[in-house]
């Protein structure tokens, strides 16, 4: 839980200090936003066989090596000395966390055993989104005050702590020496996603464009979908002539193994989606500055994380099914809050308006946090014990999937100067998408 508050709060307060850094190492906002697209890339990328190897090589010296790796890339993050370097040692940040997120969650699962894995997960995200959300609040303000190159050398103390702690505490899991790794195949499943994402980049790019309709015949996103299917079906090839698979593909005929996932995805289109959409609501329609922005965003991530212990008890309570509907009957009601948000009569009340959107962000984060958990724990009790890791990896990268998407579509939906109808139109497409999440979570 402290390497994972660790690496959470850096992600959240290079995201609200991008103009600062970008002034600093002499570049643009826009150039330094790869900070956080190449680190989401490298983890969608690099989290599956990071998570299998975990299951073969043991994931407490995965966890340790990643934490390892973290110190390392914070302290050149901290040493960068333009915007390339930055961004590379970003995403090779962001690879550290490849390795340490999977077999952190399978250690804690281990740790609470198979009846209370959901527990462990609430705990989890507990950790994950309760650091970004102090770091939402105190990073701008301590950056102000040490610069961010200072701060990145803070939390590689706090992430050597971790390390040293983990080193001393943490008791190994059960590995598989002799198993080769299926290199091949993982290769094969990393491309399809990277470029499918790149694919979803492209085309939100060019739908910007003036002429927007013309994008699918963009030579260059043409050809990263038909990578994309080359692709996966080279991956489903390779699985089932491995002798060693990097996943079994029968895994993914498992309702309880594919369907948590794919409605997890669907509310994290709209959750994700709607964060990067609020703001723009708030600053467009309602004439609010980015201090104030700041501020009311922050119900969303520490509703998120006060509900992730709860989701986890209730998984205990009541089985994992019930959270998983919760959650996307919660994130339905949030995108209805937004809509209604974005057709107020401003001039009437904008306090009215407020609430509702205070209120859509609070629901925002009871869903994911009442969800995940259960979510997590129904994959890793669907597949063989052996498995954990890359079951875990494979869940974490179907949600960066549906983050992927969720930011680049509903971005692309609302424009750069949207009004009222737009905005509600952009909330209602991630209330479609919330409800086909909770499709998913009836079966």
């Amino acid at each position: 839980m402290l390497a994972v508050m660790t690496f959470g709060s850096l992600m959240t307060i290079v995201t609200v200090s991008l103009d600062l850094i970008a002034d600093d190492v002499g570049s643009s906002r826009a150039t330094l936003t790869w900070m956080i697209t190449g680190l989401m890339l490298a983890m969608a990328v690099a989290t599956p066989i990071a998570g299998k190897l975990g299951d073969i090589r043991g994931h407490r010296r995965l966890f340790l090596l990643g934490l390892a790796g973290g110190l390392v890339t914070t302290l050149l993050s901290a040493a960068a000395w333009d915007a390339a370097s930055l961004i590379l040692f970003r995403v090779l940040f962001g690879l550290t966390g490849a390795m340490m997120m999977p077999s952190g969650m399978a250690l804690m699962m281990r740790a609470y055993g198979p009846q209370r894995r959901a527990t462990a997960m609430g705990w989890y995200q507990f950790a994950m989104t309760g650091a970004p959300t102090l770091g939402l609040v105190v990073g701008g303000p301590l950056i102000a005050i040490i610069g961010w190159r200072a701060l990145c050398v803070g939390f590689s103390g706090i992430t050597g702590l971790a390390l040293l702690l983990g080193y001393r505490v943490l008791r190994p899991t059960p590995r598989r020496e002799r198993q080769p790794v299926d290199y091949p195949g993982a290769a094969a499943l990393g491309a399809a996603v990277l470029a499918g994402l790149l694919a979803i980049t492209r085309l939100s790019q060019r739908f910007q464009d003036p002429g927007g309709l013309a994008a699918v015949a963009d030579p260059l996103l043409v050809a990263l979908v038909v990578v994309c299917i080359v692709m996966v079906v080279g991956f489903i090839r390779i699985e089932r002539r491995s002798p060693a698979p990097m996943l079994k593909l029968e895994y993914f005929r498992r309702r309880n193994f594919t369907l948590p996932m794919v409605s997890a995805a669907m509310v994290q289109f709209a959750y994700m989606g709607g964060f990067v959409v609020t703001p723009a609501l708030l600053g467009t329609l309602y004439g609010l500055g980015v201090g104030t922005i700041a501020l009311i965003m922050v119900p969303r991530p520490g509703v998120f994380s006060l509900a992730s212990p709860v989701g986890g008890y209730l998984a205990s309570r009541i089985g994992e099914r019930r959270p998983i509907i919760l959650g996307a009957v919660l994130m339905m009601a949030s995108m209805v809050a937004f809509a209604a948000a974005s057709l107020v009569d401003l001039d009437g009340s904008i306090t009215l308006g407020l609430v509702l959107v205070i209120g859509g962000l609070a629901l925002s984060g009871a869903s994911a946090g009442v969800s995940q958990p259960s979510v997590a724990a129904m994959v890793a009790g669907s597949v063989d014990e052996a498995d954990l890791g890359i079951a875990n990896g494979m869940n974490q990268q179907v949600m960066f999937i549906g983050i992927v998407s969720g930011i680049q579509t509903m971005n692309v939906l609302v424009g750069d100067a949207a009004g009222a109808g737009r905005f509600a139109w952009t909330f209602g497409v991630g209330l479609v998408v919330a409800t086909l999440g909770l499709v998913a979570a009836l079966g």
